[in-house]
């Protein structure tokens, strides 16, 4: 049986991603919101032991490459097409980004914020990391 060849080895794979990161220079501040632990209960579950409320932001700083593609949509009311923004931020591979997470990008204006709705971290061919985000409101 013939060996499979690789589409790119990993060394040149590694330098795709490097040149993927020559594109992210904008800063970008991720934060992901660590709730506190659930009450304690007893023996049967009825006995409420112990609860504390505390919580806290974990924050991490990268550098990305955010984009925004106007995407037209035909409304179903009055069959009007308007234009929605669709937002993309690429990130190297390896950062600890998920779903509901909340993304500052730029200079932490409040018009920048965003939620990230999905992500390509669980691809086996990864150049950068792909990150699908919306508005916050």
């Amino acid at each position: 049986m013939p060996r499979q060849e690789r589409f790119l080895t990993s060394s040149q794979l590694e330098r795709v991603r490097d040149m993927a990161l020559l594109g992210m220079i904008t800063p970008v501040v991720i934060e992901r919101r660590a709730d506190a632990d659930p009450p304690v209960d007893g023996d049967y579950g009825d006995d409420f032991i112990s609860y504390s409320v505390t919580s806290e932001t974990r924050r991490t700083k990268v550098n990305g490459w955010f984009h925004s593609t106007p995407t037209p949509e035909q409304t179903v009311d009055n069959g009007q097409v308007v234009t929605v923004n669709t937002y993309r931020l690429y990130v190297p591979v390896g950062t600890d980004i998920k779903p509901g997470d909340h993304v500052h990008v730029g200079n932490a204006d409040p018009r920048d914020d965003y939620t990230v709705s999905d992500t390509t971290g669980e691809g086996t061919w990864l150049p950068l990391l792909t990150c699908s985000l919306r508005k916050r409101e």
